[in-house]
């Protein structure tokens, strides 16, 4: 089993580094490029394991548990079950559904792949540690990255990271499983402090039956990079900004090499990166048929933050958003990857405060954007409702890289939230307060 296991790993390895340009991935409008590094650091043992499965445009990373036993083999035997559940004829019958009719139905199919595809991984770690003494409480993270359309759909699990570049933002994805960035999450300023380097791992692949995955999908365009990575990187390498410069840089070859690079220099940690670069676009789709839907762009220019704008500012804007979905009787948390957040309703119902129902267009939040948090309860999602999110590190590169947009946006949240204040409402916005002015006259 040891050798069939590394025979995958280095058969996968090869596939990815021995081509040097784009490729074409199925089901996918875009050529891409993948490339792959890892290192093991000043670790004895490499734990970590990445994948590339170009034939059905999935991604896998896993991070075996340091300091556990066998978190390499729970690494591999992750990486593997999520593979064998995407290779499954109805995986690939959801996708192809997805691609011929990318509505709500097929995308939560596609969730609901990936999802089983975790839970999988789990079982079969789980049952495996069950059947060696030797292997008992191994365990890993889970980071899944799977190309549908014009679309990455993501699955997470652990402290590994997905990251997205754009020339004007670099986005992390995914939120960390631990116990300070939860912490966050449930609106605690100051979470214990531990020792240095070490946050308890809350969520992972073979720590318990029952298994948390947080899914998102965010739409992509030509020149966009993924990055996913292990802790021995993004916890390693430096500032976001650091990162983004290292991940934007060169080829992607270039990219997940110096990336690796840096995370060993600086630390101790096994260290992995899979780049994958969207090259260009070889299908062709109507206008309203890519990124967000004809009807999620009406939405998202109904809203304080985006009303009157032009289409190249609002999309501008939304450089920095991420598509996510969230299921009825869960709360909409202000912080996300340790960073506050912003919402755009763009279907479903949100309950706020004072039993207020949001809908299609609504600004949640919106004083997350300029890095202020609010001590108002947080609302609860009374219809399924998918949002674009904003992260406030995010808002602020955009403004930056576009200043006199920057100026514009920053005004609007000043003035969305000093209306909602002096009509007594919570900020868990209204859709909108379009028939106000949202800018003097003369600007």
């Amino acid at each position: 089993m040891e050798r069939a296991r590394w025979s995958l790993i280095w058969s996968n390895w090869y596939v990815t580094r021995s081509d040097a340009g784009f490729r074409v991935v199925p089901r996918f409008d875009f050529r891409v490029r993948i490339a792959q590094s890892s290192d093991r650091g000043k670790r004895s043992s490499q734990q970590d394991v990445g994948m590339a499965f170009p034939e059905v445009g999935l991604f896998v990373l896993a991070d075996g548990m340091g300091g556990h036993p066998a978190g390499d083999v729970a690494a591999a035997l992750a990486a593997d079950a999520v593979r064998r559940v995407v290779q499954q004829r109805r995986s690939r019958r959801a996708a192809d559904a997805y691609v011929g009719q990318p509505d709500r139905e097929s995308r939560s199919r596609l969730f609901g792949v990936l999802k089983a595809a975790v839970e999988d991984a789990n079982d079969r770690v789980l049952a495996a540690a069950e059947r060696d003494p030797r292997r008992q409480g191994m365990g890993t993270t889970l980071d899944v990255v799977w190309l549908a359309r014009d679309h990455a759909f993501v699955a997470h699990v652990g402290d590994s990271r997905v990251y997205l570049a754009r020339s004007s933002a670099v986005l992390q994805l995914t939120q960390d499983h631990v116990e300070s960035a939860e912490a966050v999450v449930r609106g605690e300023r100051r979470p214990r402090r531990r020792r240095r380097g070490y946050d308890c791992l809350l969520n992972a692949v073979g720590l318990r039956p029952n298994i948390t995955v947080d899914t998102l999908f965010v739409d992509l365009r030509r020149g966009d990079r993924l990055l996913l990575c292990s802790d021995g990187v993004h916890a390693t390498v430096g500032p976001e900004a650091v990162l983004g410069g290292l991940l934007r840089e060169g080829t992607a070859e270039d990219a997940a090499r110096r990336l690796v690079a840096r995370g060993v220099e600086r630390g101790d940690d096994n260290a992995t990166a899979v780049v994958i670069e969207v090259g260009d676009r070889f299908v062709a789709r109507a206008s309203h048929d890519r990124g967000l839907g004809s009807a999620d762009i009406e939405a998202v220019r109904a809203s304080a933050l985006l009303a009157d704008l032009t289409l190249p500012e609002v999309m501008a804007t939304l450089a920095a958003a991420v598509q996510v979905e969230i299921g009825v009787g869960q709360r909409v948390g202000r912080a996300v990857t340790n960073d506050l957040v912003a919402y755009i309703i763009l279907d479903g119902i949100v309950c706020c405060s004072g039993e207020r129902r949001m809908g299609q267009g609504a600004l949640l939040f919106p004083e997350s954007l300029v890095g202020v948090g609010s001590s108002d309860s947080l609302p609860v999602v009374e219809e399924r409702a998918r949002l674009l999110r904003i992260r406030a590190d995010d808002f602020e590169e955009v403004c930056r890289g576009e200043p006199a947009l920057g100026f514009r946006l920053c005004r609007r949240v000043a003035q969305h939230v000093a209306r909602l204040a002096t009509r007594g409402l919570p900020t868990q916005a209204i859709p909108s307060l379009i028939s106000l002015p949202l800018e003097p006259r003369g600007e």
